[in-house]
């Protein structure tokens, strides 16, 4: 905390930095005097020794930052925990001690520098999205390959970019194909194929093949570009427990120097005043929110998982209540068909065939799920012509010398499915019942939630009762509401807030729910602009399975915060005690003060290896 090392925003190699051999150099006078102390004959300049004035310089150059730092603390009339080491490092040059006043503030200095190496493992994913933007990029103009800055590109530009390379803008394929590491943005260690009219992302990687780009958003409007935003502004932010400790930190500066002056008056020993007011400073208590935040942030930004801000995950930890919206956050919000019920004696094969071939070209997500279950079940797909669609009714047309249609039907609608006949020359051949599906892990991952105690999980949706009721079935949710308009997701929000609760929905209609509850969480991939700005944390992978993940990493979060912080609080009071006593000398002083800082440190940055 000493100084300007108490920034949790410098991302820099603290061992390769001028200020390391600085700090390094001020430390080597000590025993540099220490050894001339040894020397027969020392010169004397102005009645100081050699041996003094060298550690003067080493004071000069590790402590007199410190103390800038405390005056320009005062000079803001701001409290500054530097105030009190300062007025240590002065007593000591006053009182003569200038070995103890040339220690303490190298063992100050190097202890801050090493609560930031060790805070720096605790941002690594964050530095390392940071630094994986490309600084150029390679532009095709009037069909030539020029390499330009990435900050030059603009939108509709049209970019190249071969195996291996950094996708630099969001864009869309225009030509080419590729398998893409979406790990950046997703949190997806497999690489995805992309083809030509699919959505790339800024920041991603094309392991293979050669593509055409053109850009979308660009900068800080990519995808990649709020995300690093959102992340460096949530190291900012502070959680309720940080904002307390912030609160009573105001009132360490002026407790300790009044120890500080009862242990001179009570004991008349300078040294045990000096050493009250180094162990005093409470440089681990103001750590321990901060430093805890930032590491379970990136935690949660190497699994995909993008939180604004600490106090998010600090009200998930007492959450007890979870509520999903339903398309587009339990279900994958497209159809697929889900069961063919052929008749006359016909083959499954045979229904979809035909169905499909009327259904071939639209663009309808009933004709889009009929084509995909066609080829999910290799089916050969005859010609068809003289195709017409109704709205609101179906599509029909010639196959062959056969009138096909495909017609709505509410035969299964109690079910909530929805169901298309196929008739054949009047004659129906059988029903495709179509449902929006599931999410893969949505059913786990309800059991997982319920199993950490989240014992409140509903559906709130303004789909149909049967269709609601048949998806919190099959995931295995017991609470459900149908037919909920946006004002009513509203009220049953608001009878909950304030304990907790979490509602997840798709980022696009949800946005008034997602900001009433207590944290809003969005799926990433469906409507991505939305949810980044609305949510208070979004799934980039829209991977549900990151939910009991989160619930965990918040847990942890809260837990180490408050045991750093009654840690803190201990080792100080005992070093207080001690140094009151005489027991603990500046230089023991120093010492314990920065193994405290140090294992605080350490303690929040182990959230960085939370299982995901």
């Amino acid at each position: 905390m000493i100084g300007r090392y108490a920034k949790l925003n410098v991302y820099q190699e603290i061992f390769k930095s001028s200020d390391f051999y600085r700090v390094a150099g001020g430390a080597f006078l000590i025993p540099v005097a220490l050894l001339i102390g040894l020397m027969s004959n020392t010169a004397v300049i102005a009645s100081l020794s050699l041996k003094e004035l060298v550690l003067i310089v080493s004071v000069l150059v590790n402590g007199f930052p410190i103390i800038m730092e405390a005056v320009k603390g005062v000079m803001a009339k701001e409290v500054n925990v530097d105030e009190l080491v300062s007025i240590a490092i002065i007593a000591c040059m006053l009182t003569g001690n200038y070995l103890e006043a040339a220690v303490v503030s190298a063992i100050m200095v190097a202890g801050a520098l090493i609560e930031e190496a060790v805070s720096d493992s605790a941002r690594q994913a964050i530095e390392s999205l940071v630094e994986m933007t490309p600084d150029t990029a390679t532009l095709l103009r009037n069909g030539r390959e020029e390499t330009v800055k990435v900050e030059t590109i603009r939108k509709g530009d049209m970019l190249v970019v071969r195996s291996g390379e950094i996708i630099a803008v969001d864009g869309v394929i225009r030509e080419g194909a590729t398998s893409v590491d979406e790990a950046s943005i997703t949190g997806e260690s497999i690489p995805v194929n992309r083809l030509e009219g699919d959505d790339v992302y800024a920041g991603t990687t094309c392991v293979d093949g050669f593509i055409k780009v053109e850009a979308v958003r660009v900068g800080e409007d990519s995808t990649f570009g709020k995300i690093v935003q959102m992340i460096q502004a949530a190291e900012e932010s502070k959680t309720e427990s940080a904002r307390i400790v912030d609160e009573y930190a105001k009132w360490f500066t002026p407790v300790i120097l009044a120890s500080a002056l009862l242990a001179l008056l009570f004991t008349g020993d300078v040294t045990r005043a000096i050493t009250v007011l180094i162990v005093g400073c409470p440089c681990s208590f103001l750590l321990a929110g901060p430093v805890t935040t930032v590491a379970a942030i990136s935690r949660a930004a190497t699994e995909g998982v993008l939180v604004k801000g600490g106090g998010y995950l600090e009200n998930m930890a007492k959450a007890s209540s979870l509520y999903f919206d339903k398309t587009g956050t339990l279900t994958r919000g497209e159809p697929g068909v889900v069961e063919i019920l052929p008749e006359g004696g016909r083959s499954a094969e045979d229904l979809i065939s035909m169905a499909a071939a009327v259904e071939t070209g639209s663009a309808h997500p009933l004709a889009t799920a009929i084509l995909r279950k066609a080829g999910e079940m290799s089916s050969s797909i005859p010609e068809a012509r003289e195709i017409v669609s109704e709205t609101g009714r179906g599509v029909s047309g010639m196959v062959g010398e056969k009138r096909v249609e495909v017609v709505s039907s509410d035969a299964y609608g109690q079910k909530g499915l929805t169901t298309v006949e196929v008739r054949v020359d009047g004659d129906v051949w059988g029903c495709l019942c179509m449902e929006d599906e599931a999410r893969p892990m949505a059913t786990k991952a309800i059991r997982d939630l319920g199993a950490k105690g989240i014992n409140d999980i509903r559906i709130l949706s303004g789909d149909r009762e049967p269709a609601v009721k048949r998806l919190a079935d099959e995931v295995g949710i017991s609470r459900w509401h149908a037919g909920c308009k946006p004002d009513e997701k509203l009220d049953l929000i608001d009878t909950c807030v304030g304990s907790g609760l979490i509602f997840v929905g798709d980022g696009v209609n949800d946005a008034p729910a997602l900001k009433a509850a207590d944290t809003g969480i969005a799926m990433g991939l469906r409507g991505s602009d939305v949810a980044l700005e609305t949510a208070d944390i979004v799934l980039m992978n829209d991977g549900l399975e990151k939910l009991p993940f989160l619930v965990d990493l918040s847990r942890k979060m809260s837990r180490t915060i408050k045991i750093n912080i009654a840690l803190s609080f201990i080792i100080n009071l005992i070093a207080v005690v001690l140094g009151f006593a005489g027991v603990l000398t500046p230089i023991l002083g120093a010492i314990t003060h920065n193994i405290g800082s140090i294992l605080v440190v350490a303690l929040a940055a182990s959230l960085r290896y939370s299982k995901g």
